[in-house]
């Protein structure tokens, strides 16, 4: 692959208010690409770093290279599908990146989050600079994609990936499936971290290994039941290449029917939580608001569990979470998300 999907530094416009001009959201204009946005192969892409001294986004060098310890060896993993379907589109992703904030702890813009990735679901094209001009991100995150055209070809929402800047970023790509309807991708980022040193070892770490996160909206509704299979196997596949320490995936999995029940184990694939799938207490879509359908555990958080990771069962996040209050409140989103925390482990300890 050439270089042709890399952009220059820029400077991201700022959308003028965060009112929303209608109920309906209007789609935006997508740039086209060619034939090989179809064929279910890696495109690369750079994660983009804030500068407040240049105030603009310019590109990391997706290499890491020159890590110096201390670097983390666990990391948070928070993935939540915002709803771009909802009315306030935009007001709801402030909302989002608000309860987020306080979800780590951060009281202040400037308060930076213990190591950790966050992989957002369907984030409204109208609303993605908003994640651009967010002061909390600007100094504390890198951001994959950097523009909604990165996205595959006609989507008018998607998925974003924020990195702590405490995480080295050595690698990102995305993943178009050729066989949504939808406009669905995979999202990856490759990270940085150390394995832990034996206790009263004289080093800091037993060396740097890299971990993949993946960010994905599997294909939604009864007729996307053909399709999740393929979906989640390629990020299956891409979560166990030679060169990786461990994998994990989180997303909106859209687990509505029986044949989603065993998708994760047939694709090699672990489920982080570790209970019985008709327990409420892991269910994250139906309550907000109540639904015709019946509440489900629609996101997950997977893993390898050949790899040298450990993965903690998930929390839900974002319950009860709405906008500002006053008479235009509203649900944040109509799903939970999910926050874990990720361990790398010495292999065969």
């Amino acid at each position: 692959m050439d270089g042709s999907d890399i952009d220059e530094s820029f400077i991201p416009s700022p959308p003028s208010d965060l009112s929303d001009s209608s109920d309906t959201q209007q789609a935006l204009p997508v740039p086209p690409r060619g034939r090989l946005d179809i064929l279910d192969i890696p495109r690369p892409l750079r994660a983009v770093r804030y500068s407040m001294h240049n105030g603009r986004w310019a590109q990391t060098s997706n290499c890491a290279k020159g890590v110096k310890e201390p670097i983390p060896s666990s990391i948070r993993v928070l993935t939540w599908n915002i709803d771009f379907a909802s009315r306030n589109p935009r007001k709801r992703l402030v909302g989002a990146l608000t309860h987020i904030q306080e979800v780590f702890g951060c009281r202040t813009p400037s308060e930076r989050p213990e190591p950790c990735c966050i992989l957002l679901q369907e984030v409204s094209i109208a609303a993605f600079p908003l994640i651009l001009t967010n002061e909390w991100v600007q100094r504390c995150f890198v951001v994959v994609p950097s523009s909604t055209d990165k996205w595959a070809y006609g989507a008018t929402y998607g998925t974003v990936t924020l990195v702590a800047r405490t995480v080295p970023v050595c690698g990102a790509f995305t993943i178009d499936f050729s066989n949504s309807r939808m406009h669905r991708n995979a999202l990856f980022v490759d990270v940085k971290l150390a394995v832990p040193a034996p206790r009263h070892a004289p080093r800091l770490s037993d060396g740097i290994i890299k971990l993949r996160i993946a960010n994905t909206h599997l294909e939604s509704l009864p007729v996307g039941a053909r399709a999740r299979p393929g979906q989640l196997k390629i990020i299956a596949e891409s979560l166990q290449e030679y060169d990786l320490y461990g994998g994990i995936v989180g997303g909106d999995m859209n687990a509505i029917g029986p044949s989603d029940l065993t998708l994760a184990e047939d694709v090699g694939l672990a489920d982080a939580w570790q209970g019985v799938d008709d327990d409420e207490r892991s269910y994250t879509w139906g309550y907000q608001p109540p639904s015709e359908f019946p509440p489900g555990r629609l996101d997950k958080i997977l893993w390898v569990p050949q790899g040298g990771v450990d993965v903690e069962e998930p929390m839900r996040v974002g319950i009860g979470a709405k906008t500002a209050p006053g008479a235009s409140c509203q649900w944040i989103s109509d799903h939970y998300g999910l926050i874990t925390n990720v361990h790398i482990v010495r292999k065969g300890r």
